[in-house]
């Protein structure tokens, strides 16, 4: 089975999508936690540059607004965000998302990691 790991971070999940007709996206994993996250794409002339909004989380569902995430070139998480600290790891996602032409469909890459609590650096 293939693997990957960045410094003390597994891979636990990555792909890139294509949202289907403008809808949400939903990505998520089901080990070592059952989580997903929903990405909802808004734009706003009124936001000056691009924001991730929560709208909430319950259970194991975390849901994002992301606003003016519009660009060719790429917008997402600058750094990885955390949506989980269990007792011994951690779960992170770092996301980019890209809009071509006029299309109403945004393009993702994503990647869950998991971080082991007392890994160097974290």
């Amino acid at each position: 089975m293939p693997y990957a790991t960045s410094g003390p971070a597994a891979v636990l999940a990555t792909g890139t999508v294509t949202t289907f007709s403008g809808f949400p996206l939903v990505v998520g994993i089901e080990k070592p936690h059952p989580l997903e996250v929903e990405f909802r794409f808004t734009s706003d002339p009124a936001v000056p540059d691009v924001a991730i909004l929560p709208i909430s989380q319950e259970h194991s569902r975390i849901v994002w607004n992301l606003v003016n995430f519009d660009s060719a070139d790429g917008r997402g998480s600058a750094e990885p965000a955390l949506l989980l600290e269990a007792e011994t790891y951690r779960i992170y996602l770092h996301f980019r998302v890209f809009r071509y032409g006029r299309t109403r469909d945004r393009t993702v890459h994503y990647t869950f990691f998991e971080v082991g609590i007392g890994a160097a650096g974290w």
